[in-house]
């Protein structure tokens, strides 16, 4: 069960540099289950194959979502099958590249550490990976603040879809956003600067110019629905992995049923059971939960 162990430090660990591109940190607790099957599954990799590294690991993931049907889009989507980190790794964010590396690094450190027995493991995982109380990402303000992000890209118009916030601008608009978030566009610099004002709730005496942009445009609104988007794609792809993991169990006789029920479909069952699972899988896979 060490492999837990060392999720959860490798977890932290990531946890803490992402506060350094601007992200919150999320204890091991509250991170969602597709996630930390997602680390378990890298330390796992490499375990199983010592020479195994983070560009190797990757292209495996990228191979596995391709033959699920799964290709490069600006978001992630279950319908159609999208997501944004289906690139050659030396195409990937910088962020992603590092987080990578460190999960390697952490493997191969703590590789030797002796096993544990499993409510030992998440106890010590849990208490590795959880987010420092209070501890903000050092360039982002506390509180309400908010900083002003102006469009300065070559092209007219954009829509962000790296970061989904789904956040559209023209040319020159400025938009006054959670400092957190606009800490991530101001990491393109060829598309973005920091407004005249600073954050919002630095700023004792606010100017009517960051107020009325604060309340007048609609960024809020836009971030609301986009959260609410990816909430709901979150949702939808966790049921999806917890519907795979039930069929991974199923007899037979339960998977023939399963297909008959739910896709009109009927199943060979001279076939063996790991045959009939992958046929149940690629239902789901073409059409979806029903």
């Amino acid at each position: 069960m060490k492999v837990i162990v060392i999720a959860g430090a490798a977890h932290a660990l990531i946890a803490s540099i992402s506060q350094e591109f601007g992200d919150t940190a999320v204890a091991w607790e509250d991170a969602g289950e597709g996630y930390q099957q997602g680390i378990i599954a890298g330390v796992t990799a490499y375990f199983e194959n010592p020479d195994l590294t983070p560009e190797l690991e990757h292209q495996k993931w990228v191979e596995a979502k391709q033959a699920e049907g799964w290709v490069h889009g600006d978001a992630i989507d279950t319908t159609p099958k999208t997501h944004p980190l289906l690139l050659p790794f030396a195409e990937l964010p910088v962020e992603h590249r590092v987080k990578a590396a460190i999960l390697h690094a952490a493997v191969h450190a703590l590789k030797d550490l002796p096993d544990a027995d499993e409510a030992a493991a998440t106890a010590v995982a849990a208490a590795l990976a959880k987010a420092p109380a209070g501890q903000a990402a050092p360039s982002a303000p506390a509180g309400p603040g908010k900083i002003v992000v102006v469009y300065i890209g070559r092209k007219p118009a954009y829509t962000d879809h790296l970061y989904g916030t789904s956040l559209s601008f023209t040319k020159g608009q400025e938009r006054a956003m959670p400092a957190d978030i606009a800490r991530k566009f101001l990491r393109h610099p060829d598309m973005f600067e920091e407004g005249s004002a600073k954050a919002i709730a630095e700023a004792p005496a606010k100017s009517d110019k960051v107020e009325d942009k604060d309340e007048d445009d609609d960024t809020t609104r836009q971030l609301a629905e986009a959260k609410k988007l990816e909430d709901e794609a979150r949702d939808k792809e966790n049921r999806i992995l917890d519907l795979k993991q039930q069929i991974n169990i199923m007899t037979k006789d339960s998977l023939a049923e399963y297909a008959m029920t739910n896709y009109k479909q009927s199943l060979d069952k001279r076939k063996s059971v790991a045959e009939l699972r992958q046929a149940v899988t690629g239902m789901i896979d073409q059409y979806g939960v029903v």
